[in-house]
């Protein structure tokens, strides 16, 4: 029988996003930034909307599965997020991301759009933008490449932090 070598993974990253259009996107920057035996070790899930207190609920009860160096939750900020959840968030030490208003105004911010002040505005100007299906992470390939999202990475804070998130530079 072959002797099967185990990847060794040194840090452990917890990327939550709101809804399927966030798991994505992540899914997407994830492809880029982490390769196979890179040592870090990124997983994505999905809280399914309900707001910013689920998700952040949602990451907390993530994180008693399994232990991980960094957590991070990308959120609309349409919805007001609570002192509580943002203290739990604070003592649990999860890094909160808000997509003004929504994940489409930061994907149209990434490519220096106009975003509109409405979620439904940016959903609208976000379909002329980008033709594709948000909710694949496959759509995301053309427009928003590792060159894109490194030269705006100084422009757009939401990303900046993403980024954070996964390098560990040693």
């Amino acid at each position: 029988m072959p002797v099967r070598t185990r990847r060794s993974v040194s840090h452990t990253v917890l990327l939550v996003g709101e809804g399927t259009t966030e798991q994505a996107f992540l899914k997407h920057v994830k492809s880029l930034y982490i390769s196979r035996g890179c040592g870090v070790g990124v997983t994505i899930r999905n809280a399914h909307g309900k707001g910013p207190d689920h998700v952040v609920d949602y990451a907390i009860r993530q994180c008693r599965n399994a232990d991980y160096e960094r957590v991070l939750t990308l959120l609309d900020t349409d919805l007001v997020i609570s002192a509580k959840a943002k203290k739990q968030a604070k003592r649990s030490k999860i890094r909160i991301v808000g997509s003004t208003p929504c994940i489409e105004g930061l994907l149209l911010k990434i490519l220096s759009e106009h975003v509109p002040a409405t979620s439904t505005e940016c959903k609208q100007r976000c379909a002329v933008v980008i033709p594709a299906q948000l909710t694949l992470q496959e759509s995301y390939v053309e427009l928003f490449s590792m060159v894109l999202l490194n030269e705006r990475r100084d422009d757009v804070p939401e990303l900046a932090q993403l980024l954070d998130c996964l390098s560990f530079a040693e």
